[in-house]
């Protein structure tokens, strides 16, 4: 089940899968990056969260969106729980996502993914995203799907 996140019951939850998931990938560019649970937060308390519950009350995956000025909708964080892969939960998650720029007025939905991060690049072409940018320094590229 798709829910909003509840900072109390939620938050502990998603930065775990923020420091074992996402971070990895951010430290292989920026070695000395601190990115503390404060830091998280701080991120998701200017971002509309939703969390999927496949497996009961507690989050098995969230995404993290944020509205922007160009009428384009980012995705700032994605992440599911290993256990929980290949159950459709990144997709709902995606669906989500495409659903709030929808009633948001936005025209595409753009996200960034690392460079070493194969595994989410080809989730996200199978969803329809494109490569449209590449940060040499950031070591990431930026994806995008315009929406009809």
């Amino acid at each position: 089940m798709l829910r909003k996140r509840i900072p109390r019951q939620d938050d502990g939850i998603i930065y775990g899968l923020v420091e074992k998931l996402l971070l990895p990938f951010a430290l292989q560019t920026v070695p000395d990056l601190r990115v503390g649970r404060t830091d998280i937060l701080k991120r998701l308390k200017s971002c509309a969260t939703y969390v999927d519950t496949a497996a009961g009350r507690l989050p098995v995956g969230f995404i993290a969106l944020r509205a922007e000025r160009d009428k384009r909708l980012s995705v700032d964080m994605l992440a599911v729980n290993p256990k929980f892969q290949s159950r459709g939960i990144g997709t709902r998650l995606m669906r989500q996502a495409e659903r709030t720029a929808g009633t948001q007025g936005c025209r595409e939905v753009v996200l960034w993914v690392d460079e070493a991060n194969t595994q989410a690049q080809t989730f996200y072409v199978r969803k329809g995203y494109e490569t449209v940018h590449y940060d040499a320094r950031l070591r990431c590229y930026m994806m995008m799907k315009r929406l009809g």
